[in-house]
């Protein structure tokens, strides 16, 4: 008996985003002399760039009432799960090959292929991911610069500073108030079914553990800075591991 193996369209447009990324990620990292990381995080701000914009753009909300929730899936909306879809996919390949031993972002890729895979089969909740996926990467760019500013030697500039203070407290008022607000109408909506109530209280866990790391990022540098500004003791200044 002759067995057929077909590949859908889904799949197939999925293995086209993943290929997308993943080349543009060997094309930089072939050319440059910079580190994997480096390339990664190129990558990473390309994504982010596009998909909060495109995100904001796509989203179409202003309030949950069940017309707006039950909008049929654009085109757009399409394309911009499986784009998104392809990132996670590398981004989580790549954390697995070098291994980065960051947890909470491993879980946060995982929770995003899953919640692009539940929508993307739906009719309808196109506009909810647009939200979901603008909310999630509105503040990446920002990481990333910081990154980078680091990465160049210029992590005790005024721009670095203004950039990580810009960055945390968006991350702070996205992720754990309007996250907040988002979750609680999502879970108390009869719209959504229990999948999709699953997963979004999932990405909001790993928010919660992101933002649990940046109070402990700020507690300890800045405590110490402001010791050391105060002239309090002589103690250096502790640097912890990027969180993200």
């Amino acid at each position: 008996m002759e067995l057929k193996h077909e590949l859908s369209t889904l799949s197939l447009l999925k293995l086209i985003s993943f290929l997308f990324w993943s080349g543009l990620y060997l094309q930089w990292a072939v050319d440059s002399e910079h580190s994997p990381e480096y390339s990664s995080r190129v990558v990473t701000l390309l994504h982010g760039l596009v998909a909060s914009c495109v995100g904001l753009a796509q989203c179409g909300v202003k309030t949950f009432s069940p017309s707006c929730l039950t909008l049929t899936l654009t085109w757009s909306q399409y394309a911009l799960m499986t784009w998104s879809w392809g990132y996670f996919a590398f981004d989580l390949l790549w954390c697995l090959i070098y291994w980065t031993k960051n947890y909470t972002m491993m879980c946060h890729h995982f929770s995003a292929l899953a919640a692009i895979n539940l929508y993307i089969s739906k009719q309808n909740g196109g506009c909810i991911f647009a939200c979901t996926i603008a909310l999630l990467e509105i503040t990446n760019p920002l990481l990333q610069t910081r990154w980078f500013l680091r990465d160049a030697g210029h992590s005790n500039t005024i721009l670095y500073y203004v950039v990580e203070f810009t960055y945390l407290i968006m991350f702070i008022s996205l992720r754990g108030f309007l996250g907040t607000y988002l979750v609680y109408k999502i879970i108390k909506s009869e719209t959504f079914g229990v999948y999709e109530k699953l997963i979004t209280f999932a990405l909001y866990f790993v928010s919660l553990i992101f933002i649990y790391e940046i109070f402990g990022y700020v507690l300890h540098k800045y405590r110490y800075k402001i010791e050391e500004f105060r002239g309090f003791g002589n103690e250096p200044v502790f640097t912890l591991q990027e969180q993200e």
